[in-house]
């Protein structure tokens, strides 16, 4: 049988992409990087040891509209990564499958899931949003809105409305996309999407454990006792157990800090956009981090080690797919 010449590009596009697997190691450049973010890292937290109270009694105003804005909507970095794997994997199947009936019902499963994502992100920003309002309205301070979870204070059908009409479009622009894509890129991104989805769980269920076990009293909820503000404050290294109190780690900064994720679903010869996107990620997390203190919702400590363990886990999570964030260009060319 005679290849086309598409079919010659396609397979040697294949074959390049499985020698740079085959060969991918961490760059020097990514070493750097990584032991500069975590030195910072590790410095914040040796910072927040001994000045924790100091730092929130310094910078906390539950009125901030910087901390209101990533209050609001930086908390959904996890449902945008479940929702783009989702997609990934539903358009995936809709090319591979073969059969009409398991190629729908797949398809759609998968579509499913990704709605339960928005329907779950709108969640959050809708009551997040309600609450502020709500607030600014009895003349209190916006930020006390539901820093712990959401609740439903807003019009039930505005949430499905709007995650309906997002669906569409959005499931548009994802099969048109891979419509377009080559066979190498489908193969990769299949991989991105099931490793996106385990990174999502495992951050979550840890930050999540941790919360509980720790047991900590947001800045925003100390007391007065006996004329002594602060009264229920613990150091972060001090585990208080399982007493509805969930400070420490920051879940808002575990998701800001998923956004970074998003640079690896960037097929690897679009250079200049994984730049963009990774900009923009590590420009999330540490922002969604200061958010958190300056509204009084955590600790420094808080948003540092949630910080350093999921910025670590999205490392780790990047060196099995063998993907670096920032492709060099010369091997993409």
């Amino acid at each position: 049988m005679q290849l086309t010449g598409n079919q010659v590009h396609q397979n040697q596009v294949d074959i390049n992409e499985q020698r740079q697997n085959a060969s991918f190691r961490t760059t020097d450049g990514e070493k750097r990087v990584v032991l500069i973010l975590l030195g910072v890292g590790i410095l914040s937290l040796l910072i927040a040891t001994f000045f924790d109270r100091n730092v929130t009694q310094a910078v906390m105003n539950q009125n901030s509209i910087f901390g209101n804005i990533f209050q609001n909507y930086a908390d959904q970095g996890a449902q945008v990564v479940a929702f783009v794997s989702a997609e990934v994997i539903a358009w995936y199947i809709w090319r591979r499958i073969n059969d009409q009936g398991l190629r729908y019902i797949m398809t759609g499963a998968a579509l499913l899931l990704a709605f339960n994502q928005l329907l779950s992100l709108l969640q959050d920003a809708l009551s997040y949003t309600f609450s502020m309002l709500n607030n600014l309205s009895k003349g209190i301070p916006m930020g006390v809105a539901n820093n712990t979870a959401a609740v439903q204070n807003y019009p039930e059908i505005l949430r499905w409305l709007l995650a309906f009409v997002a669906m569409i479009i959005l499931s548009a622009i994802f099969a048109n996309w891979f419509s377009k894509i080559s066979d190498a890129d489908v193969n990769y991104l299949i991989v991105v999407a099931v490793v996106g989805i385990a990174t999502v769980f495992v951050a979550q269920l840890m930050i999540g454990d941790m919360k509980a076990l720790w047991g900590r009293f947001r800045p925003y909820e100390m007391t007065t006792v006996s004329g002594q503000t602060m009264s229920e404050f613990t150091p972060w290294y001090h585990m208080n157990g399982i007493n509805g109190h969930n400070s420490f780690p920051s879940g808002h900064t575990m998701s800001g800090w998923l956004f970074l994720y998003l640079a690896l679903f960037v097929p690897r010869r679009h250079v200049t956009t994984q730049k963009k996107m990774v900009i923009f990620g590590l420009a999330m997390g540490i922002l969604t981090a200061m958010s958190r203190v300056r509204i009084g919702a955590h600790w420094l400590s808080d948003v540092t080690v949630s910080s350093i363990l999921v910025g670590l886990l999205i490392f780790a999570a990047s060196r099995l797919i063998g993907a670096h964030f920032v492709e060099n260009a010369e091997q993409q060319s």
